[in-house]
């Protein structure tokens, strides 16, 4: 993944106020500053056109400090007490300098309404009285207010929102989430738009907590211009050590979610408990768009965390729309859809995976020699890493075929060649012969023009993913609309984000990803964990159960499921 970045990026000073936060990425002076005022007399930045970003773009940000509210959840029958701690974090990023402050998810009058009239409480404040209270902050500091808050609806409900108030305290949009998680479905109602606000020194999109585990979402903000995801969030954790809760979207996906769209990520979350049973991660952080966590406050406590960014350049794998038709077909059209009424018996369907670690050149007598031992001990699928191989090496796919016939189980490899031309392909050897997959995306290379095709085997359903292709979110994505199982990625660099990347892919399509590279490798099961890792840089493969079962699960939580739960027809940017 060399160079393999996007846009927007930078730091300079970082400023915490009320509590301590932890830098991840060095120190570059932490202070609080006086005033950055706004950029706000400069007109509207030109859009980029939706669907064809270019391969290097520097974001045309200018330098501003955001801060983040990190505050104590609290339960919706203390609404009053909630309210006075948000005023008093909003103060704080006024005396930090802010530009941009983000207030957490739904944070007031809660998250876990109990209802969908929660204005109507004793004890809950009108809303419009709340949004002129916020108003007032935002136009008192001179900045920019990303908060999380319900909003009323024209039909009696609320939605779970972001409202955008400017630094005259004038409300400048709404952002609606619509990757309603577990009971939001109970009080909130669904978003169906990504709207993108201007602010003059940046542009920014908002998403709201579980919206970041839909790869859709962001790309989507992404091409209609955001230069900085907002997000706005309560993210839900467990553990004994109360200081050291964390969650998978902070740990990985959201790290990948500003790797993969060249964005930086700003998240605003709560800490404590809500009704005795919900338990908040904290950890308000920073991600820059290499995926790198710049400043991350702690999993408890009061916090401002304040940060200057500033504009990066950075390259992107380029996309290609006219190969992600699935990702608007109708869900009932999907082949996933049929797969997912289909019967299972779990108990017959284990199976094992392994990945195997470098060699860097490709030698057919090598491998075979390493499937052979690992078929002995039940490995079903064999995934070796991209490789760099001379023209002409198909000639050697007859002795691999051959091995394969004798011993069973399948073998999946990469190859990379630079005869007459740069290429790249993913080779799948099954019993009953060999399929090459072209890749379709990456840099410097000849491209194919055909996604991989879905093998079915005992396994599960098989698709290739070549190199770049898995920094491309709509690429596994339409695989598993199109019904993989397994994602198998021969990876051609070793880079720090391959892990990251495999659990995303994984989590937020609910399949297996097994990926190996000249480094390590690791298989990733369909909730993003890691159920194997090569010890890096030892070069010893590694073998996993998987179970088809658990990749026809496509629920993350009660009432919110990856497929069904998609908005096929909001994504039409990805797909121009």
């Amino acid at each position: 993944m060399a160079g393999s970045r996007a846009r927007c990026r930078g730091t300079t000073t970082c400023a915490v106020s009320l509590a301590r936060a932890k830098t991840t990425a060095g120190r570059a002076g932490c202070r609080v500053r006086s005033t950055h005022p706004p950029a706000l007399n400069r007109a509207p930045r030109q859009r980029r056109s939706c669907g064809r970003p270019p391969l290097l773009y520097a974001a045309d940000v200018d330098k501003f400090r955001i801060a983040l509210c990190q505050v104590r959840a609290a339960d919706i029958e203390d609404a009053e007490a909630n309210l006075q701690r948000l005023l008093s974090a909003l103060d704080g990023a006024g005396a930090a300098g802010a530009q941009l402050a983000l207030l957490p998810e739904s944070s007031y009058p809660a998250y876990y309404l109990k209802d969908s009239r929660p204005y109507d409480r004793p004890g809950v404040r009108a809303f419009g009285e709340v949004r002129a209270l916020l108003a007032e902050k935002a136009r008192r500091h001179g900045y920019w207010l990303a908060a999380g808050i319900a909003v009323p609806t024209a039909s009696g409900g609320v939605t779970n929102s972001g409202l955008v108030f400017s630094p005259d305290g004038e409300v400048r949009g709404q952002y609606d989430k619509s990757f309603l998680w577990h009971f939001d479905t109970k009080w909130f109602e669904r978003g169906t738009s990504f709207p993108v606000f201007d602010m003059g020194f940046c542009r920014a999109g908002i998403l709201i907590c579980a919206d970041g585990r839909m790869p859709e979402i962001a790309r989507a903000l992404t091409l209609s211009g955001a230069e900085i995801i907002l997000d706005l969030t309560a993210w839900v954790s467990s553990g004994k050590d109360p200081a050291g809760l964390s969650n998978i979207q902070y740990d990985y996906m959201m790290p990948v979610r500003a790797f993969e769209n060249g964005v930086w990520v700003a998240a605003a979350d709560k800490w404590g408990t809500e009704d005795g049973s919900i338990v908040y991660a904290g950890r308000s952080c920073l991600i820059d768009p290499l995926g790198v966590t710049r400043v991350s406050a702690p999993s408890q406590g009061d916090v401002v965390v304040a940060y200057d960014i500033e504009p990066l350049g950075v390259e992107l794998v380029p996309r290609r729309p006219g190969l992600y038709g699935r990702l608007t077909a109708p869900t009932v059209s999907l082949p996933v859809s049929a797969l997912l009424q289909e019967p299972l018996v779990p108990a017959l369907d284990n199976r094992r995976v392994a990945v195997v670690p470098g060699p860097g050149m490709f030698d057919a007598r090598a491998m075979i020699k390493r499937y052979e031992g690992l078929r002995a001990q039940d490995a079903d699928l064999v995934v070796f890493p991209g490789m760099a191989a001379p023209e002409g090496w198909q000639v050697e796919l007859s002795t691999l075929e051959a091995a394969v016939r004798d011993l069973g189980g399948m073998l999946a490899f990469g190859t990379s060649t630079n005869g007459c031309m740069w290429g790249r392909s993913a080779t799948l050897v099954t019993p009953g012969g060999s399929l090459e997959h072209v890749a379709t995306h990456g840099r410097g290379i000849t491209l194919g023009e055909l996604p991989s095709p879905v093998t079915a085997s005992p396994a599960g359903n098989v698709a290739l993913l070549c190199g770049d292709e898995a920094l491309v979110p709509e690429v596994a994505r339409s695989l598993t609309l199109d019904g993989a199982d397994i994602l198998v990625w021969p990876v051609f660099e070793n880079h720090p984000m391959n892990e990251r990347l495999a659990r995303t892919r994984s989590d937020e399509n609910r399949v297996y990803v097994a990926a190996a590279w000249d480094g390590g490798g690791v298989v990733t099961a369909p909730n993003g964990a890691v159920v194997a890792a090569s010890p890096e840089g030892s070069g010893v493969a590694m073998t996993a159960s998987v179970n088809r079962a658990m990749a026809r699960w496509k629920d993350m939580a009660p009432g919110t499921h990856v497929i069904n739960d998609r908005l096929p027809e909001a994504y039409g940017a990805l797909t121009r």
